[in-house]
């Protein structure tokens, strides 16, 4: 009888692990949408590295992991020609974590 409880049990806390983590379905972790401030340059290609740089930076601040443009969705770079022939942009995106990694809710510590 012992056995069957603890099999009972052990099915019962994957369930509920499960179904308190609705991202696991996809694979990812994603926090809600960041936006980098307007990054300028003289280029195009110059002001939306600027601007996903300065993203990546806000994004990290969700934990590590975060940082990374290449692992975040629903993501583009909007630009606009700017004074004395310069470019801005700004990107925005939602980070992820990249396929397969957990979030780290660990405390956070005051620097």
């Amino acid at each position: 009888m012992l056995k069957i409880i603890d099999v009972r049990y052990a099915v019962l806390m994957c369930a509920t692990l499960a179904a308190s983590m609705p991202a696991a379905a996809e694979g990812r972790f994603c926090g809600s949408q960041v936006e980098s401030g307007e990054a300028s340059a003289a280029t195009e290609d110059e002001a939306k590295k600027a601007a996903t740089v300065w993203w990546s930076s806000r994004a990290g601040a969700l934990g590590r992991g975060y940082e990374f443009w290449e692992s975040s969705k629903d993501k583009a770079v909007n630009c606009h020609a700017g004074p004395r022939n310069t470019f801005k942009c700004i990107a925005i995106g939602k980070p992820c974590l990249p396929e397969g990694v957990l979030p780290q809710h660990g405390p956070k510590q005051d620097l």
